[in-house]
């Protein structure tokens, strides 16, 4: 239990260190396509993060983790897509 505690405690410090780094990048770059697939794909790496560790999806059924996880997949693919049109 408390391996477990110390592993989510990580994995949130890592999200936001994410988001200060989409944020740093924001800040940064004036190239906005750039800026926009690497914040996109970021947000795919803490979705999934977030759909396996902090909504314990990891071990549920099958069907319903990898749902959530297309949703993070396709809209931030949808994202990028724009981007180039």
């Amino acid at each position: 239990m408390m391996k477990k505690r110390f592993q989510l405690e990580w994995l949130w410090v890592l999200l936001i260190a994410i988001t200060l780094f989409n944020t740093f990048l924001g800040e940064q770059f004036s190239s906005t396509a750039l800026v926009s697939v690497l914040v996109a794909i970021s947000v795919m790496y803490k979705g999934i993060i977030v759909i396996d560790h902090f909504m314990e999806l990891k071990y549920a059924n099958k069907h319903l983790r990898w749902l959530m996880r297309w949703y993070f997949i396709i809209f931030p693919s949808l994202v990028i897509a724009t981007i180039f049109f």
